[in-house]
């Protein structure tokens, strides 16, 4: 009958990790995601549970019903969770005033938060920290060998915890939500509670249960062991209490550092980080119940803590030291078939696991050698427990700390874990010494010494971190299985000019040649290549729609995320008032340095402030109001981003907006369902009554969101008075923007293309979380959303219509101002669209055309659709500039049928091209014939060799420029396929 009470225990642990995920989720939307606010709420917490540890350590001795004592802690915590969401609901008007006031004081404000918060947990968590020293009492009862199964509850509480972490992190949170999960644990915590009461007064009470039976002298005598430990000093017992704290110190600073590690491995979503906290949590329970079997058996607890501790170091060593090879591994599993998400998650389990296992699991085993150490007296035993817990999280308090915010910033990553393993090693040999001090034995001696010396060796001699190799961003299966290959992935070797192990994350710079990437945590984030477009435009877009009907300059700017420092060096190129950019992570400010040379230096612009804070809780508290309010956040899938999508998010930015005011949002199509895109729309929806979506470029999978108050009117009033001025026309020409009419044909849905897009779409909140849990697994199913997009929109010419936003449409709008519209939406890639807002071309109006005439719009368009519908076999065997030529046959011939293979043959009969491609006829027919076989990228490279001759006979024909302008068409380049057609008609019309 005593076992039941271990199941007990084991729903305790199950109930108390599971409440301290929804706390701390809950919590973080009043206080933000910063490390500084986050460690604030592990830290109320874990003081709770400490001061519930020493509160129950001084009574437990003195109850006779512990364990109905137990029954009315877990009740209470229960009943109290009914409380939390009303108490909530009150903090934010408390803490907005002391955003407000002391904002620019991190000390206090941090002191204050803390002391909200531990005002809100104290209750619940002292309640969870009594409940072992009290249970504990119970158990002690009802053996002399009460030791083990102390550590046994532990144990149990422990693996409980580890089933609560899983459970809440990939079933109860994703399906339930925040309250109802909150309230069906309070249920259950009652009804444990109602359980426990009635198991006590029943078969669990002092009149219905009898001591459990002792082993007999015979069978001691067998193993040569003694029922008690050999007495330890007075001294020797404060080293151990003291060790112990420094051991919760070191425990927690461990998984902080791992955490940190197997983050940038494994990628930062929660799924991330609910396996990596359920690895170490099963890796604790393991190791003190194992320890718990034999501790009562044990003579020299402190022998034995020694020991296990010199392991620990060795062995935690060796898990630090490959952490760089797993990057390797996992690229080696994405490459492999992947039957479902849980596969992979499973994967990357047995991968955390199989490292942390055994320093973790010797961790573990120090809990119940410490009470045997301790706890003499059965009488006594719920206080030795609770001193030892009371001690060890208080310890483990620090730990968090100064991991976060001290060690890491200072040493890194890698300084920060020798560091403590060093710390480690001299607790360790302090237990060592007070051992031999109390009890010399020359073979025990011997075999501590040897420990030693192999754990002081691998903390001296340990390998230093490949921090190249750790941040590859592996997490990625697009990564793995369409960017690299066995081969370039084994030869990838970037030039890492920036590494910081900042506070929220580890922000690198890589060179790749002439490419500049920046990452956080492995994550690429910002490049100084394709995505200059998107910095660029989610800068100056929603400047542009809010000129459409306000005067150009004097805004003031809110933009969240900094990034490389493009997006606001780009808002910078504005003649705004005032940028006020929003960063969660300072190292991010440092590496921008690095991107001086396209950002534009904002950091040195005096109408730059940078606050470092979390978006949500800016938006929230801050009083300024905005004219425009830019997001540009990283990913969805990302722990805590997807907090960014969600309604109330929205609905804190609106708030912020000055009337008039335009919002602009940050969106991927990549790596993302077409399900949870529709999500984010329709939670951009729910709070903006007027949206719109653009493309950062043609076909692009980055967009740009607008959300207003007013109709999103697009005047060509507006761009052109944006388009004046030489500073703004300079930084949108370098987003591939050559006229102000082009960003109608970026528009990618309009207002009732989005409300059809979205019908019956499910909104993101705080509550479900739906991104949060749903976005990590698209990066398993990376190319789902991809084919969807291709096939709906991209493969597709007549989508993003932006008459709906065009005031007075049609009536306003003259003929070349509508053929305006066309070229920008054929330039969009979007020629169905073009067509249906100026007609087709007619062949009459094109012959009217004198060469010596400037074409109208209206004329240039026409002019290009006639050039695109050219049959191009038939053009190249008429319209070839060398007619009698050999080539001119091998290449009508191709034309003709079936015989490209043969002339792409004999075209590389004397091998492969030159770098920069064949030149002349030979280079021209290679192009064409590398068009026909729809090698498009190699013919792009071969056209733009012959480009760069500048020989008039090839780049001065039509044949020419009909080959271009349909390889470019082909490859998105359709800004130079539009001229290529254009010069093409042009030479045509002469």
């Amino acid at each position: 009958m005593h076992n039941v009470v271990f199941a007990f225990f084991f729903l305790s642990g199950f109930t108390s990790l599971v409440f301290e995920v929804l706390w701390e989720r809950s919590l973080a939307r009043v206080f933000g995601t910063t490390s500084l606010a986050l460690s604030t709420l592990l830290t109320a917490f874990m003081a709770g549970l400490a001061l519930g540890a020493w509160l129950a350590g001084k009574w437990a001795a003195r109850t006779k019903r512990p364990l109905r004592i137990y029954a009315l802690l877990e009740g209470g915590v229960g009943l109290y969770a009914l409380l939390v969401p009303f108490l909530l609901d009150q903090l934010p008007a408390v803490y907005g005033s002391l955003f407000v006031r002391l904002f620019d004081e991190p000390v206090a404000f941090a002191a204050l938060r803390f002391v909200a918060v531990f005002a809100i947990l104290v209750v619940p968590t002292t309640l969870m920290g009594a409940s072992l020293p009290f249970m504990s009492q119970w158990i002690s009862r009802s053996s002399k060998r009460f030791h083990g199964r102390v550590g046994l509850l532990y144990a149990t509480n422990t693996l409980g915890a580890c089933g609560g972490s899983l459970l809440a992190g990939f079933v109860l949170l994703p399906t339930l939500g925040l309250a109802a999960t909150n309230y069906a644990f309070a249920a259950l915590n009652v009804l444990l509670c109602l359980i426990v009461l009635a198991a006590e007064a029943t078969f669990l009470s002092d009149e219905h249960l009898a001591p459990l039976e002792e082993p007999s002298d015979d069978l001691d005598e067998a193993f040569g062991r003694t029922l008690t430990a050999e007495p330890t000093s007075r001294r020797a017992t404060q080293i151990v209490v003291v060790g112990f704290g420094v051991a919760g110190l070191v425990s927690m600073t461990y998984q902080v550092l791992w955490t940190r590690a197997y983050v940038i491995v494994l990628g930062s979503s929660t799924y991330s980080f609910t396996l990596i906290l359920s690895a170490f949590l099963l890796g604790l329970g393991s190791g003190s119940a194992v320890a718990s079997s034999f501790v009562d058996r044990v003579r020299r607890p402190v022998a034995w803590l020694a020991a296990t501790q010199l392991l620990l170091v060795t062995f935690a060593t060796a898990a630090f030291a490959v952490l760089d090879d797993l990057p390797e591994v996992l690229f080696a599993r994405m490459r492999e078939q992947i039957g479902s998400a849980e596969e992979i998650y499973l994967f990357q389990f047995v991968l955390v696991g199989a490292l942390v296992f055994l320093p973790i699991a010797l961790q573990g085993a120090a809990f119940p050698l410490v009470v045997r150490a301790l706890a003499t007296r059965r009488e006594h035993a719920g206080a030795d427990v609770a001193r030892a817990y009371t001690v060890n999280t208080a310890g483990a308090i620090g730990g968090g700390f100064l991991a976060g915010f001290v060690l890491m910033p200072l040493l890194g990553l890698h300084g920060a874990m020798t560091l403590m393993l060093t710390v480690n090693l001299l607790v360790a040999l302090s237990w060592v010494a007070t051992e031999l001090r109390e009890s010399y034995a020359k073979p025990k001696a011997m075999l501590l010494g040897v420990l030693s010396v192999v754990a002081a060796a691998t903390v001296a001699f340990g390998p230093t971190m490949d921090r190249v190799a750790l941040t590859r961003g592996m997490f990625r299966v697009y990564w793995a299985r369409e960017l690299f290959d066995a081969k370039k992935f084994a030869s990838d070797n970037p030039e890492l000019v920036f590494y910081a192990d900042g506070i929220t994350a580890t922000t690198t710079v890589e060179k790749r040649g002439a490419l500049v990437t920046l990452k956080a945590n492995g994550k690429p984030e910002a490049s100084d290549g394709h995505d200059m477009a998107t910095q660029i435009l989610v800068a100056l877009l929603p400047m542009m729609i809010r000129s459409s009907d306000h005067p150009v300059g004097n805004e003031n700017v809110a933009m969240i995320g900094f990034g490389s420092g493009v997006t606001a060096g780009a808002a910078l190129q504005w003649p705004l008032a005032r940028l006020e950019v929003v960063e969660i992570e300072p190292a991010m400010l440092e590496a921008s340095r690095f991107f001086d040379h396209v950002n534009h230096r904002p950091l040195s612009d005096p109408r730059t402030s940078i606050v470092e804070t979390d978006g949500r809780n800016f938006l929230e508290y801050s009083r300024e109001m905005y004219d425009v309010v830019i997001s540009e956040p990283s990913n969805p899938w990302i722990a805590g981003v997807a907090s960014l999508f969600t309604v109330e998010h929205f609905w804190r930015a609106r708030r912020r907006l000055a009337p008039g005011g335009v919002f602009g949002q940050w969106v991927q199509l990549y790596e993302i369902s077409p399900e949870n895109v529709k999500t984010i729309f329709a939670t951009f929806s729910a709070v903006f009554p007027h949206v719109a979506a653009f493309s950062s470029m043609p076909k692009g999978t980055d967009l740009i969101l607008i959300g207003s108050e007013q109709p999103i009117e697009l005047s060509p009033e507006g761009f052109a008075a944006a388009w004046q001025n030489d500073v703004v026309r300079a930084e949108l020409q370098r987003a591939g923007i050559s006229s102000p009419w082009d960003a109608y044909g970026l528009m990618f849905m309009n207002g009732d293309e989005i409300r059809t897009f979205i019908a019956g779409a499910p909104l993101n909140t705080d509550d479900n979380g739906l991104l949060e849990f749903a976005a990590p697994r698209d990066l398993i199913r990376y190319d789902v959303g991809q084919k969807y997009f291709q096939e709906r929109y991209f493969r597709t010419d007549d989508y993003g219509d932006p008459v709906g936003h065009l005031a007075d449409w049609p009536q306003g709008w003259g003929t070349e101002q509508r053929a305006e519209l066309a070229i920008a939406a054929w330039k969009a890639g979007k020629p169905g669209l073009a067509d249906r807002l100026v007609g087709r071309p007619r062949a009459e109006s094109l012959a009217a055309i004198s060469p010596t005439d400037e074409l109208t719009p209206t004329q240039t368009y026409w002019s290009v659709r006639h050039a695109e519908d050219l049959d191009l076999e038939e053009a190249v065997t008429r319209a070839w500039p060398w007619p009698n030529s050999e080539l001119h046959g091998l290449v009508s011939d191709a034309a003709g049928g079936s015989k490209h293979l043969q002339a792409m043959m004999y075209l590389e009969r004397d091998g492969a091209p030159p770098r920069h491609g064949f030149v002349g006829e030979r280079g021209l027919a290679y192009a064409y014939v590398l068009a026909r076989r729809k090698y498009f990228r190699h013919a792009m490279e071969q056209i733009e060799g012959l480009e760069q001759r500048a020989d008039p006979t090839v780049t001065d024909s039509v044949v020419f420029h009909l080959i271009a302008g349909h390889i470019r068409e082909r490859r998105r380049r359709y800004e130079d396929a539009f001229d290529d057609y254009a010069a093409a008609a042009r030479l045509l019309i002469e």
